[in-house]
């Protein structure tokens, strides 16, 4: 697995989107809810580690695995959209 790169300055806008990937998508939804919001910088420090499995279980909420379906495809979207921000 190659390395990760964390993007450079102001990370809001992609806490944002970690976040309401992992609330999850639903038509007409815009924003995560307050508890999703509030873990948006450690989903996104997971992210940039690549930790598919660790980020899966930290969405879950057990904070061990394994981690259900939907949580391991939230995880895996996370990462996509962080890597493609990183550069």
């Amino acid at each position: 697995m190659s390395p990760t790169l964390a993007p450079v300055g102001d990370t809001t806008d992609l806490e944002q989107r970690v976040a309401l990937i992992a609330c999850g998508h639903r038509p007409g939804k815009t924003q995560a809810c307050d508890n999703h919001r509030g873990k948006g910088k450690a989903f996104l420090a997971i992210a940039a580690t690549g930790a598919a499995d660790g980020l899966a279980a930290a969405i879950c909420g057990t904070g061990r695995g394994p981690a259900c379906h939907d949580c391991k495809a939230k995880a895996a979207e996370i990462i996509r959209t962080f890597n493609e921000e990183a550069w």
